[in-house]
């Protein structure tokens, strides 16, 4: 298929992220394919930016730096586990505004909204596990580093934790205290969910995104754990890149 005009790929972080996160897959992208990482308010180059406890305002914070190439070009939204989650509100609120829609929607390591394991599908904690209010600071960044999202050499570090604990109990909060309002209905977007073979969100799970879009749906897996894309990048550059024709 012959590359159609060059596209922006906008993509969301998760929990506790920053856009640096996605600086590997740049190179295995093709040149018809610009790659557009988001910062998030009190991270990377934001980090003087007050942190946001709400998803409604993190959604209403990226669709300001999406708009003006939306406006101008085609453009997709790739997110990670929280971020995957906030793409989707992002195409639903650009729905609302009569914004042009993304081509497509990659979504990765999240469960639907009114998923029943909405929560412990977000956070990686099992059902029997306290509530994330419940949690001691101890507990939370045991979770996370137990979830393969921070390196053992790094999280050891106590200037890291220190600085990372206040951007993940913020974007905690927002996640596990946001609640859909109403039935969702299906968008008019496509829809592909990427998904780590050993993550705790299971396969079945992460098919049932395919109720909330009206037309295409894909899904793929890859070898590892919540943040199989750390060893994946190029297997999901072309997958990407072939769904968005951009080849």
């Amino acid at each position: 298929m012959a590359p159609e005009t060059t596209a922006t790929l906008f993509c969301i972080p998760h929990a506790g992220g920053s856009a640096a996160h996605y600086t590997q897959l740049r190179s295995f992208l093709p040149d018809t394919l610009r790659l557009r990482p988001l910062e998030l308010p009190g991270r990377g180059r934001r980090h003087n930016e007050p942190l946001h406890t709400s998803m409604s305002t993190l959604c209403n914070d990226l669709l300001d730096a999406i708009r003006p190439e939306a406006e101008a070009a085609p453009y997709a939204i790739f997110g990670h586990s929280m971020g995957g989650l906030l793409a989707f509100l992002c195409a639903m609120r650009a729905a609302e505004r009569n914004m042009p829609l993304p081509r497509r929607l990659f979504l990765s390591a999240t469960a639907t909204p009114e998923s029943p394991r909405f929560m412990p599908d977000i956070t990686g904690l099992p059902c029997a596990q306290p509530s994330f209010e419940e949690l001691s600071p101890e507990q939370l960044w045991e979770h996370v580093v137990e979830m393969g999202g921070i390196p053992q050499c790094v999280a050891s570090s106590d200037e890291f934790r220190s600085y990372l604990m206040p951007v993940l109990h913020a974007d905690f909060t927002a996640v596990t205290s946001w609640k859909p309002q109403g039935t969702i209905k299906p968008i008019p977007v496509p829809i592909t969910v990427f998904l780590g073979e050993e993550d705790f969100l299971t396969k079945e799970k992460a098919a049932e995104w395919q109720s909330l879009t009206t037309v295409d749906f894909s899904l793929h897996l890859f070898p590892g754990n919540h943040f199989y894309l750390q060893e994946n990048w190029a297997g999901l550059a072309d997958c990407i890149t072939q769904r968005l024709g951009q080849r």
